[in-house]
């Protein structure tokens, strides 16, 4: 009798199983981006809207800006130069930039809840993050465009003027800023599951986007003319860091070292140091913490039976 020979085929290595895990994770993301931007370019009436919200919202704070731009300039201080109209267009570029990354995650883990599609995605072979990230590619699409078209009304219609000479360290610390906006994101979408806030207003995004950045981190008005107590309050939040050196880069007559923050004072570095390490500090702690509560969110859902809401 001859011997028989079986032939057993190798389990993959790690090493090519990763790289297949990973080739696969992009190409669903990219099948989500596909899917976000027909859906985004089927509704043409909202992008006319979408363009006409952008220059009514610019044009109020602009106009309101124009009123109170000689006052404003005396009170903006050495660090961000004397032209308030610069001073408020990268605040509104800046928060409109961030909105994406930081409220955008709740909002669709909730569509995919009240859509009744959560667990078809998570039934699938991809990673649990995956699905947040794809519907994501919407507000990319929608929302990023947005920081060019406010900057652009600025210059053209209102004579903001700018200073693109550090574009590149602007462009650092505008990805610093989006990493730690998306590490507040991921928190506030965590909650969804994890605190069953489904309905009504989230409260991470509330305390951090609408009360604590809109009021303290110098948004339309420089940190220096709040209450000592709150200048140091205004410290706990990414926003003012971005804020603030996004202004030292941008607008003319600013002066890098010259500091404007209470922990600028305290800490003998640059102005512009301080913003960076605060920056990443924010970032490599808020990913992580933002990544853990959600994927401990979809744990519970999943013990629970509530990833979705049958209709």
């Amino acid at each position: 009798m001859e011997p028989s020979f079986r032939t057993t085929e190798l389990p993959p290595t790690p090493h090519g199983s990763s790289r297949r895990s990973a080739r696969r994770e992009i190409l669903t993301l990219w099948a989500f981006g596909v899917r976000e931007y027909r859906i985004w370019q089927s509704y043409r009436v909202n992008q006319a809207l979408w363009m006409a919200n952008i220059f009514v919202t610019s044009l109020m704070f602009f106009l309101m800006g124009k009123m109170i731009a000689g006052r404003a300039a005396s009170l903006m201080g050495a660090a961000y130069g004397s032209d308030y109209m610069s001073f408020i267009v990268v605040g509104l570029t800046v928060n409109t930039f961030i909105n994406t990354n930081l409220s955008d995650p709740y909002t669709r883990i909730a569509r995919s809840y009240f859509n009744g599609t959560m667990d078809l995605y998570l039934l699938s072979p991809m990673s649990i993050y995956t699905p947040l990230l794809g519907l994501m590619t919407k507000s990319f699409i929608d929302d990023y465009p947005r920081l060019f078209f406010v900057g652009g009304f600025g210059m053209l219609l209102f004579g903001a003027r700018f200073n693109f000479q550090h574009w590149a360290v602007g462009f650092w610390i505008t990805l610093l800023f989006l990493a730690a906006g998306f590490g507040v994101g991921m928190i506030s979408a965590s909650s969804f599951y994890l605190l069953n806030i489904k309905k009504g207003t989230e409260p991470v995004r509330f305390i951090v986007q609408e009360l604590l950045a809109t009021l303290l981190a110098g948004a339309y008005y420089p940190v220096a003319i709040l209450p000592k107590p709150l200048q140091w309050v205004a410290c706990l939040i990414p926003h003012t860091y971005a804020f603030d050196a996004l202004r030292r880069l941008f607008d003319p007559g600013a002066k890098i070292q010259v500091p404007a923050l209470p922990i600028q004072r305290i800490w003998p570095v640059s102005p512009m140091v301080v913003d960076e390490v605060a920056l990443a500090l924010f970032a490599v702690i808020l990913i992580p913490l933002g990544v853990f509560l959600y994927g401990r969110g979809i744990e519970k859902a999943r013990r629970e039976g509530t990833l979705t809401r049958w209709q």
